[in-house]
């Protein structure tokens, strides 16, 4: 393994940016077997030859899943590549394993309806298809990359390594994606109990299967992943617009569906909802066939209004959908076609129905994966799309039907000091009961605020609540002067901001001082008030503000408020716990800045900005942080503002220790799996360069040593103990501290994956590092124990990734949410803009939110008032 590393790191690879070279590999924490979601691939020694694609028309551009519809005709139908298995990947792009008798070919296309008929309009199912030969890839440059090169000491270039890649993923991906829906590089499966599947307001959820071929030390393997696709409720249409009715209205009943009885605005809401959706019509046409048509509109008169008789017999009772200019049909003639795709966002009570109906637990997770593989290389009995004569086989491609087994490290957690005595964390969990706070802090006044009913939230109940909350915060340590301070219900309606104003003023009248902290009672998550809260707070007057939200205060008990009163002291610029000298590592060396970044996007649709967020140490012990905010243009990835934000927090930092930071560590959130190559390049260039500069304009021959690191849970890798004595205790995951860096790793760069919590639900999702610099040149085990040990913060809990990370995440949450209009996700929808009006509007939105963006209040400096 050791001459692997130094083969790769000796690479040179021009057209990708270079990063930093995996040191050696680790070998501190407990060795253990464990089963990783990836199968390792045969590689192909094969020429493929690639073809462009081109379907017409192409205005507006025809989705991938009418294209996929268009090639299984030419091939199926028309026998254009005689049995060759051509894979292609739903766009532009086609792949075949030998070469095809012409370099050039156009066929005419004329396209079944999806009812099996032929087109009513002549050219509206009419497509011309052109396929042109344009070069060959040898699939063996894998094969040598993963070795680390030639005998002769060639290495492939990158420009191969990724056309192979790229053809292998689409031979691997197209049966399935013929056969089923599919999404990018997954693929769904209808559920074998629909009823088991359903969620709220009329969808179901399918259970896919996501793949793609990596390269890793030494071999090639696809990982395969479990994935979900929320779908349109298929079957009968009225029961679908019961379901979703039913969300408002639990009673509303078969009887209730005629136009007079649903409401206007639900009659809205249901008729957006099922625009567009394809149905079957259940009545035959004159071909014996029953049409498929597009859902225009759901008509507001009743069938009764309309008068139907079709097969004699009479419609009289349901409302209609209209399919056409001229043709309406009742509800109860009509069948919601499967494998619909619901492409908007869940509602939270459908998230957390299909977080637990998707929800898989380890030990169940591994027969699924084979079972997906079955889907993509079936046995050789079964003919299919995806198996058509072998069709893998024909590649040279052979995919081993077991998941592969890794060496996994289980390092050790750090030791957590509190005030009385040090805690040693076991699997990602401590207790530190009849202990105290490293340093609590003491709250002399304070306000209480509900904003509901005392007829809902009775005063009495209000009174136990604080109790319960000053008792929590006593037994570790933070002191509260007034243990029973007034109760002041929020008028409904009222302004906010007077309102907790004027009861401040009455506080300062008082006991001479103003509040500290506000500790605000809420009636649902969520609600307008929350950000009402945290903007009056955060920006405009510096005072804490803690949130409890009055159904779960209601049965509140000792653990709940003592998870309160560790939210409570760090806003207060107190400290929960230290790490011990050894868990800080190189930290505790010299002095040392530890930054977490993060951009965050709005929701899809929305014109509003981007926002970027820095954090910054500002303690030898990684326990107080100082933020930066900046609005940025909207759906840029890279920070655009990274320089000044990098110089602000370094000069806070000096300001308050008195000396500059020798070493800067960052760690970088918010790079998705499929965003990291081109992020890679863009970041080593633009914020590398970012970092650099800054360093320069502080002058002073100021030199600090950089370690730059992306981290990122968006990844498709899953590890599996496969010997129970390595699991979890609760539910057989992997356990926290759970290391790896090898077989499933970059072959060129210096990354792992890190599993560091201990997971409540389901499969656990390790963090992926990557480490793009390093002039600190730190070996693999004192990185990865540090990043390790970074996880342990706030609370009695390691986080999933690296804290400043995380804490950059959640400033960029509450950025969000300070700056954000009502008319944010309403108003600014990109559809209703041409393109040269939408830049302007984007234009005019990101002026507006650089203009209303307000410094944090100096109050919070060094204060984690984000949690």
């Amino acid at each position: 393994m050791s001459s692997l590393v130094a083969t790769m790191r000796d690479m040179n690879i021009s057209s990708e940016p270079k990063s930093a070279s995996r040191p050696n590999y680790g070998t501190s924490g407990r060795q253990f077997p464990c089963w990783v979601n990836a199968f390792e691939v045969t590689p192909s020694n094969i020429t493929c030859y690639h073809y462009d694609v081109k379907i017409l028309p192409d205005k507006p551009t025809t989705p991938p899943r009418l294209n996929r519809q268009i090639w299984a005709h030419l091939d199926e139908n028309m026998n254009v590549f005689d049995g060759v298995p051509v894979a292609y990947d739903g766009r532009a792009m086609a792949y075949s394993p030998t070469k095809l008798p012409a370099d050039e070919g156009t066929w005419e296309i004329l396209l079944p309806e999806d009812d099996g008929g032929t087109s009513t309009t002549g050219k509206a199912r009419m497509f011309t298809i052109t396929i042109r030969y344009t070069r060959t890839i040898d699939l063996s440059k894998l094969g040598v990359f993963v070795r680390g090169g030639a005998s002769d000491g060639t290495i492939p270039d990158a420009s191969e390594i990724q056309s192979a890649t790229q053809a292998l993923n689409v031979l691997i991906q197209h049966g399935p994606a013929l056969m089923y829906p599919s999404r990018a590089a997954s693929f769904f499966l209808p559920p074998e109990n629909k009823q088991h599947a359903t969620i709220a307001k009329g969808l179901e959820m399918w259970r896919g299967f996501y793949t793609s071929l990596r390269a890793g030390p030494g071999k090639l393997f696809v990982n395969i992943d479990i994935a979900s696709q929320p779908m349109y409720q298929s079957g009968d249409l009225p029961a679908v617009v019961l379901a979703f009715l039913r969300a408002q209205s639990r009673g509303i009943s078969f009887a209730d569906l005629s136009a007079s009885k649903i409401p206007a605005r639900a009659y809205v809401e249901v008729d957006r909802f099922v625009r567009n959706v394809k149905i079957t019509l259940k009545a035959k046409g004159p071909d014996g066939i029953e049409p498929v048509r597009k859902i225009k509109s759901i008509e507001r008169g009743s069938a009764s209004d309309i008068r139907f008789q079709i097969e004699e017999k009479d419609y009289t009772v349901e409302p209609c959908v209209r399919v056409s200019k001229v043709a309406i049909w009742p509800l109860e003639l009509c069948d919601v076609q499967p494998g619909q795709k619901y492409s908007k966002k869940l509602d939270p009570d459908q998230t957390a129905e299909a977080i637990k109906l998707t929800t898989v637990g380890p030990k169940d997770r591994v027969p699924m994966l084979r079972h997906g593989l079955g889907r993509i290389q079936p046995d050789n009995t079964q003919i299919s799309p995806t198996n058509k004569a072998g069709a893998l086989e024909k590649w040279g491609v052979k995919i081993n039907r077991e998941p592969m087994v890794v060496t996994a490290r289980e390092l050790q957690p750090p030791t957590i000091n509190y005030k009385m005595r040090p805690v040693q964390p076991r699997e990602g969990v401590w207790d530190m009961r009849g202990n105290h706070f490293h340093q609590a802090a003491t709250i002399q006044s304070w306000l209480v605020f509900v904003f509901d009913s005392d007829r809902f939230f009775p005063v009495e109940q209000a009174q136990d609540s604080i109790m319960g909350l000053v008792s929590a915060c006593q037994s570790v340590g933070l002191n509260i002067t007034n243990q029973r301070p007034a109760i002041h219900y929020v008028p409904r309606g009222c302004d906010i901001a007077g309102f907790i104003l004027s009861k401040g003023a009455e506080l300062v009248q008082k006991e001479g001082r103003p509040p500290q902290m506000l500790i605000c009672y809420l009636p649902r998550k969520p609600c307008d008030e929350y950000g009402v809260i945290k903007r009056f707070g955060d920006v405009e007057k510096g005072v804490a503000t803690q949130c409890l939200f009055i159904n779960k205060a209601k049965r509140g008990n000792n653990q709940y408020y003592g998870n309160v009163a560790l939210k409570m002291n760090v806003k207060l610029r107190g400290q929960n716990s230290i790490l011990d000298v050894a868990g800080l590592g190189p930290i505790a060396e010299k002095p040392t800045m530890v930054f977490g970044c993060d951009v965050t996007h709005p929701s899809p649709g929305s014109m509003a900005p981007s926002i970027s967020a820095l954090v910054g140490s500002m303690d030898s012990k990684c326990t107080l942080y100082g933020t930066s905010i900046r609005v940025q243009s909207s759906r840029i990835e890279i920070i655009a503002h990274f320089e000044e934000m990098v110089i602000e927090l370094i000069k806070q930092f000096e300001a308050k220790l008195k000396t500059r930071p020798h070493r800067l560590i960052f760690f970088r959130d918010g790079v998705s799996e499929g965003q990291f190559s081109s992020t890679l390049a863009t970041a080593v260039k633009t914020e590398v360069a970012a970092i650099r500069s800054a360093i320069e304009k502080l002058g002073g021959g100021y030199a600090p040593t950089v370690t730059y690191v992306v981290c990122g849970k968006r990844h498709h890798m899953s590890f599996f103990p496969k010997n129970d004595a390595d699991a979890d205790r609760k539910n057989f995951n992997v356990k926290s501290g759970t290391t790896i860096d090898t077989d499933i790793t970059s072959p060129l760069q210096f990354d792992w994956y890190t599993q560091s919590h201990a997971s409540l639900l389901g499969t656990g999702r390790s963090a992926h590092y990557t480490v793009l610099v390093d002039d600190n040149k730190f070996s693999a085990d004192v990185l990865q124990q540090l990043v390790f040990n970074l996880t342990y913060a706030r609370c009695t809990r390691s986080v999933s990734y690296v804290t400043p990370a995380y804490y950059a995440d959640r400033v960029c949450t509450r950025a969000q949410l300070i700056l954000k209009r009502d008319d944010d996700d309403s108003s600014t929808v990109i559809s209703s803009h041409s393109g040269a009006s939408e830049d302007k509007v984007r234009h005019q939105h990101l002026n507006e939110y650089v203009s209303r963006l307000k410094s944090i209040h100096p109050n919070h400096s060094e204060s984690l008032y984000f949690m």
